[in-house]
């Protein structure tokens, strides 16, 4: 049996930010499947009370937008998951994440200012910034 290959950090300039930018994506996911389950309590206990299976018809706009609301919500946690796991393994937190966090954060903010697209902006600048900042740190 083969023991798994860990890769060593790089070496150069890491900051802080590099460990917390996924702790903060996934608190953000968490925060986003928390306000999923309660916002969309009763169409939750629809789709429950109907026995899940084929309980989201495409007409049902209030249980589909429950649904996608939580996919969104595991989407983000991926995110979260994969940015810790390039830290561990690399140091740093990747400039991908900060421009997926964006992608999906400014057009929620643009059609639906009172939502937390702005959180998503907020911490996909952060993440871009860190992610310049760490690289000009190597680089040089």
């Amino acid at each position: 049996m083969t023991s798994p290959t860990v890769a060593r950090p790089v070496s150069g300039r890491r900051s802080r930010l590099d460990a917390w930018i996924p702790h903060l994506t996934l608190a953000t996911a968490a925060l986003h499947l928390l306000l999923g389950v309660v916002n969309a309590l009763p169409q939750w206990r629809g789709i429950i009370g109907d026995g899940v299976w084929d309980s989201v018809p495409p007409q049902d706009d209030s249980r589909s937008s429950a649904l996608w609301f939580m996919v969104s919500g595991v989407g983000l946690a991926g995110m979260g998951l994969l940015a810790r796991r390039l830290v561990r393994t690399t140091g740093r937190i990747p400039p991908e994440l900060g421009w997926l966090l964006l992608a999906g954060g400014v057009p929620v903010a643009v059609m639906q200012p009172a939502s937390g697209g702005w959180l998503l902006i907020g911490l996909g600048v952060v993440a871009i910034l860190n992610a310049t900042r760490s690289a000009e740190g190597v680089s040089s």
